[in-house]
């Protein structure tokens, strides 16, 4: 048996408090836990199924809160986030409870985070719709999703317009035609796209 013998609100972080088992740090919870935690009271004795308990729960919150800064960050796809999780060394029942935790939350999308991937690569470089969807894949996006997404975010003139710029881009190192095509065709873009791009280039036409 164990004494709690203090509670300390952390400095860097008001919203959790520091709990001290047998006059040592111990673990730590929210406000909202300790309010739940009715049993975490200086003073209280302790068992130590239950203090293994709270500690549990502690970690998992430390753990729930860091993926949240993680997608604060950037969105991320769930199979990132469960990947972060296994480098932690979590048990699979507790990584599916936090995944669960920031799905409630709406914090974790494969949808969202596809459409938000999907408007970024968009703007950023020219990219095919071959590229998207293998990039989506390797997010751990399910090929429905993928595709569904890409449908309706990225249209044929979206890639004819990213295959243009792409085509200004390189038509330069690639003075010939078939190696250019070749090059584009290795970045996904098909053989049809390709011609019909070149077509309305007059360093080709």
């Amino acid at each position: 048996m164990s004494t709690i013998t203090d509670i300390k609100q952390q400095v860097k972080n008001p919203n959790k408090l520091s709990i001290f088992v047998d006059g040592k740090y111990s673990f730590s919870l929210t406000l909202d836990q300790l309010t739940d935690q009715k049993e975490v009271r200086v003073g209280k004795d302790i068992a130590e199924e239950e203090l293994t308990r709270l500690k549990d729960l502690s970690k998992l919150t430390n753990h729930y809160i860091r993926m949240v800064s993680l997608i604060y960050a950037r969105p991320r796809s769930e199979r990132e986030i469960v990947t972060k999780l296994k480098l932690k060394k979590l048990e699979p029942e507790e990584i599916e409870e936090l995944v669960a935790k920031l799905k409630k939350a709406e914090l974790l999308n494969d949808q969202h985070f596809a459409e938000w991937w999907v408007e970024g690569r968009k703007n950023s470089k020219p990219i095919s719709k071959r590229k998207l969807q293998n990039e989506l894949s390797q997010k751990g996006i399910k090929a429905d999703i993928s595709q569904d997404v890409i449908a309706n975010n990225f249209s044929e003139e979206d890639e004819l317009e990213s295959l243009k710029k792409l085509i200004e881009k390189k038509k330069d190192k690639y003075p010939d035609q078939q190696k250019l095509m070749a090059y584009l065709a290795s970045k996904g873009f098909g053989y049809s796209i390709i011609k019909n791009a070149l077509s309305d280039d007059d360093k080709f036409f």
